[in-house]
């Protein structure tokens, strides 16, 4: 959460920020509510590309952040049945849900990286040893 929180601030400071970055951090956003509804039985959300305001973000990356802490204290071993976007049925433990998100959002950051290094403009690092020393943990 704090990586996405990083990238949400740099990507809005930019001047006149470009729409991929921005579709990125949305789709961060998105991949989780998706995962979640699952999980909760009441898959709804059908956008996976959009562009959001900062805002919104921000405070949907604090909402996941809730979700993710709920789950992981209370469901980590639940079987979840669901349906893939691709009509595929399958099933998955929460764990690995949780897994994929993390690795998703990992994923989503380094195309930003990537898109910013092309570009030689500076960009938050926001690895996790990264995080460990910024938080003096």
């Amino acid at each position: 959460m704090w990586a996405n929180y990083q990238w949400v601030e740099f990507v809005y400071a930019q001047q006149d920020p470009e729409a991929r970055p921005r579709e990125l951090l949305a789709h961060i956003l998105v991949g989780e509510h998706v995962w979640f509804e699952r999980i909760e039985g009441r898959p709804t959300t059908t956008t996976f590309f959009p562009l959001m305001k900062k805002q919104d973000l921000i405070r949907g990356f604090a909402q996941t952040a809730v979700t993710f802490r709920r789950l992981i204290a209370t469901r980590l071993g639940d079987d979840i049945h669901f349906r893939r976007a691709t009509g595929v049925e399958y099933h998955a433990r929460v764990v690995d849900i949780i897994y994929h998100l993390l690795t998703h959002g990992y994923h989503h950051r380094g195309q930003l990286a990537a898109h910013y290094a092309r570009t030689r403009i500076e960009y938050p690092n926001t690895d996790h040893i990264n995080f460990l020393i910024e938080k003096k943990l």
